[in-house]
């Protein structure tokens, strides 16, 4: 459940500002790997954030979500991450508290989709 937001007017540029912009703002992420040669199953790996934004490009699935967990559940963050599409994906993923985010939305002029 959640409310996608609209990036495709953004430049690579701009995508990976606000990646950077989340990870100050938010509090956690963290990389998986899935190489299907090795495991069906996506695996939590150790990288360094510079080193997966170095990956991220225009074929990347990028995406801006407000979460919210279950209905009863009055937790709620925004996750911000891509998947690069290739022989090996990466996937990363950031968590922002709503309030965080807001501004990160108002700076980059995001809108629901």
């Amino acid at each position: 459940m959640g409310t996608f937001y609209n990036t495709k007017d953004l430049s690579l540029t701009q995508k990976i500002e606000l990646l950077r912009d989340c990870k100050e703002a938010g509090y956690t992420w963290w990389i998986d790997k899935l190489d299907c040669s090795v495991s069906t199953s996506r695996q939590h790996i150790d990288m360094d954030f510079e080193e997966v934004i170095k990956k991220f490009d225009y074929s990347a699935h990028f995406s801006v979500i407000d979460r919210k967990y279950s209905p009863s559940d009055a937790v709620k963050c925004f996750e911000i991450g891509f998947r690069t599409m290739g022989i090996v994906d990466y996937f990363l993923w950031i968590w922002v508290e709503d309030e965080k985010m807001q501004n990160i939305l108002r700076k980059y002029n995001l809108q629901p989709r």
